[in-house]
């Protein structure tokens, strides 16, 4: 039938005065449009059932009832049975029934809506009043409860709290709608709709992508969960909204550079991208996410997945860079910092595998691991390992070629003492022999003998406060990465060694073209604890070498800068005295009583007539300068190192000269009969029993003092003019591939350059 034919019904209805109401179904929003418009004209009056809503609330049907019962006049009421549907079948129908059975002043046209299946039709005397339009019906949208503060795509059909459900039910063709409401799917148990309730951003999260299942709901607050639905307003997977935020989900490695510019939303959805997807060539970020439980957890995962990783397991050092990166590009989150320096120490003698040089904390941990563990590692065991956690103190302890077998030893083993943070037995009667013996005397020069000789045109004095020699393996590893030659000249300190008589090269500079630059912070940092370091109030451990040695990078790095970008030739790095660490360590007072009390922390003290030359004490002019590790009685006990006695370690001083070398020139070995090589080439030298290897460097700069090292012996070579250097290396008659590193000076030009030493007339077999 037309839509005409059931009006005509209704207008037989209204042309009556029956006092009761009528019923009209309808089974699509059409139909219902088509109906109101027709009706909704002069004194009709169009009642929706929403006008008996307050916001976000279900009408009040009694209240309507009543009207219907009083009001005169034709009323056309709409929506009543969408709100009643989502009561259930039994509640609609027992409404219909009611409606159907009450008496009115007027006339009704109740309009329902899908309804005919609830009707009682079957009743002849009430399915008279019933209309039922027969034309097709929509299909029953979804319904989706939608908690207020989720954000919504503009897409959806969205209907806005309880009251308005009825009104766009029928009025709107959807397969699902979504009702922004307070109420939950659980207050309308018996409802004949499908109703799915999404009640924060995370269940709508899980209704967009299924994946979500795999993210806990407790890994983000609702206020992430909300910024993470506002990204799917035009997405419908998570690996787009990945993709449009961070490039690509299959390589999320390589946005990490930029996580600590991220905010905190950002940072939280890139944990959840490797929460779903992982990091594919990132160990760490991979296994943290998988483990971590929050974006806060995450921080902690990233710290402790290497304490699962064996030291043994092929990928370990792998691993460790990997993680090292991270916490670099995290920032070292200091939240987790303290309590991994703890929880490290779970492993023992194996603790230093895990620790870093990242930051001041894992520093200082290191030292205090070496304090407890150092003496059971083998040295040679040590120094790979510190190479690789910590390469300035690394740098630290390579050492020097003094060119005398006892200061080669003496600072090897001062220095690793130092750092272990113990006194040896075996190095203190070493010591004591040298505070009788005073070999240096014959080893070294005066500086005031050397100074003189200096080739102060276009240079700089850096007067570099108690910095000793044994900081000479450190600062030539550093000039390597700077491009600086160093040349090095050692030279004895005078005693007592104090400042104050032991600053006679300041005249020598006083005219010269540049200001000499004092650095005072090594001497601060031994003799004044600055940076609050204390051997007695706050840390018996050398945590203070760790500002030592940056500060002395630092002046490295400012030389650097000066020497390539100006008119400066060299600069002269000159110290007046060192200082002993080891002295504090001991900590002892001699048995001599002296007139005068001791001065510079009891390391010397001023000479009376009526004194006895104490043991182990130099003859310092006015003073007695100790030479073992007892101090004076009456000195003040140092607080971090001391100086002022006649140990090697504050008497030996360097002086040197730095130059800058903007490019590395090249350099290749070669035979030493051979004219046409290939820099990159690997040399094949033959060896006999009437022949000795021997070899040539070839450089594309003219160097001077050339020598070959190879496994720590150094063999020197021969300038055989055109920047070609001879070196004869008889004591290598084995068959095999070395490695050489090539130095001028001290310092190291070319390092790890392969050459083969093979039998003469040797032929290689032909196996094919």
């Amino acid at each position: 039938m037309s839509l005409n034919q059931y009006i005509n019904k209704i207008d037989r209805y209204l042309s009556r005065d029956e006092g009761l109401p009528i019923i009209v179904d309808v089974q699509n929003e059409a139909d219902k449009a088509e109906l109101v418009q027709h009706y909704d004209v002069g004194k009709n009056e169009l009642i929706p059932a929403s006008k008996y809503c307050v916001p976000d609330e279900m009408p009040r049907y009694e209240e309507l009832l009543n009207d219907l019962a009083t009001l005169d006049g034709v009323l056309i009421v709409t929506g009543v049975t969408s709100y009643l549907k989502l009561d259930g079948e039994q509640e609609l129908q027992r409404f219909l029934r009611k409606l159907l059975s009450m008496s009115i002043k007027g006339h009704v046209v109740f309009i329902t809506y899908q309804c005919r299946r609830y009707l009682p039709l079957s009743e002849q005397r009430i399915a008279r009043r019933i209309v039922v339009v027969e034309n097709s019906e929509k299909k029953i949208p979804d319904i989706v409860f939608t908690d207020p503060s989720i954000p919504l795509s503009q897409k959806h059909e969205v209907i806005k709290g309880i009251d308005n459900f009825a009104a766009l039910i029928e009025a709107r063709s959807a397969d699902v709608m979504y009702v922004v409401t307070g109420k939950s799917k659980e207050a309308f148990p018996h409802s004949l709709y499908n109703i799915t309730s999404i009640q924060n951003a995370y269940d709508a999260l899980v209704l967009k992508d299924d994946s979500t299942r795999l993210l806990p709901k407790e890994i983000g607050t609702a206020t992430q969960w909300c910024y993470a639905m506002k990204l799917f307003e035009n997405k419908s997977r998570w690996a787009d909204v990945i993709d449009d935020e961070f490039g690509s989900h299959n390589m999320l490695e390589h946005v990490f550079s930029n996580y600590a510019n991220f905010s905190a939303d950002r940072k939280w959805l890139y944990f959840i991208a490797l929460k779903l997807y992982g990091a594919k060539n990132n160990w760490c970020m991979t296994v943290a996410a998988r483990k971590a439980n929050g974006i806060n957890d995450f921080k902690k995962q990233v710290y402790r997945c290497i304490l699962d990783k064996s030291i043994n397991d092929n990928d370990f050092w792998e691993c460790y860079e990997s993680r090292k990166v991270i916490l670099q590009q995290m920032g070292n989150p200091s939240s987790e910092l303290k309590s991994y320096c703890k929880v490290v120490f779970s492993k023992g003698i194996n603790t230093i595998y895990y620790l870093t040089d990242n930051t001041l904390k894992e520093q200082e941990t290191i030292f205090a691991f070496l304090d407890q563990y150092g003496l059971q590692l083998d040295r040679n065991e040590l120094m790979d390992i510190l190479s690789k956690v910590y390469p300035a103190l690394y740098q630290y302890l390579l050492p020097y070629r003094f060119g005398n077998v006892l200061l080669d030893q003496y600072f090897q083993d001062y220095k690793y003492q130092k750092v272990i943070n113990k006194v040896l037995p075996e190095f203190e009667a070493e010591v004591k022999e040298q505070a009788e013996k005073r070999e240096y005397n014959y080893i070294l020069s005066p500086r005031t003998s050397v100074i003189e000789s200096l080739n102060k045109k276009d240079a700089q004095l850096y007067f570099m406060d108690a910095m000793g020699v044994e900081y000479l393996g450190y600062i030539l590893a550093v000039c390597r990465k700077l491009n600086l030659i160093a040349d090095v000249k050692v030279c004895a300190a005078e005693l007592p060694t104090i400042t104050s008589r032991n600053k006679e090269f300041l005249e020598l500079f006083a005219d010269a073209k540049y200001q000499t630059v004092s650095i005072k912070d090594i001497d601060d940092i031994k003799h004044n604890g600055k940076y609050d370091f204390d051997f007695y109030r706050n840390s018996k451990l050398p945590i203070h070498l760790i500002m030592e040695l940056e500060v002395i990078r630092d002046v490295l790095v400012k030389i650097k800068d000066d020497l390539s970008e100006g008119p400066l030739q060299r600069v002269f790095m000159i110290a007046d005295h060192g200082a002993s660490r080891l002295a504090v360590l001991h900590d002892t007072e001699n048995v001599w009583e002296m007139a005068e009390k001791g001065q510079h922390s009891g390391r010397c003290c001023p000479k009376s007539d009526i004194d006895e030359k104490p043991d182990f004490a130099a003859d310092a002019g006015d003073f007695w300068a100790l030479a073992n590790y007892d101090r004076f009685k009456g000195g003040r006990k140092a607080n971090v190192e001391v100086h002022g006695g006649a140990t090697l370690e504050e008497l030996c001083v360097p002086i040197i000269e730095l130059t800058y070398m903007a490019e590395k020139p090249e350099i290749a070995l070669m035979p030493v009969d051979s004219v046409d090589f290939v820099i990159g080439d690997i040399p094949e030298i033959e060896v006999s029993f009437r022949k000795k290897a021997a070899l040539k460097i070839f450089a594309t700069v003219g160097l001077q003092n050339v020598s070959l090292s190879v496994n720590g012996t150094f063999y020197p070579a021969t300038d055989i003019g055109n920047n070609c250097y001879r070196v004869d290396i008889p004591d290598f008659k084995k068959q095999g591939t070395y490695y050489a590193d090539v130095f001028s000076g001290d310092n190291a030009i070319a390092e790890k350059l392969p050459f083969v030493i093979k039998k003469e007339g040797q032929k290689e077999r032909n196996l094919f």
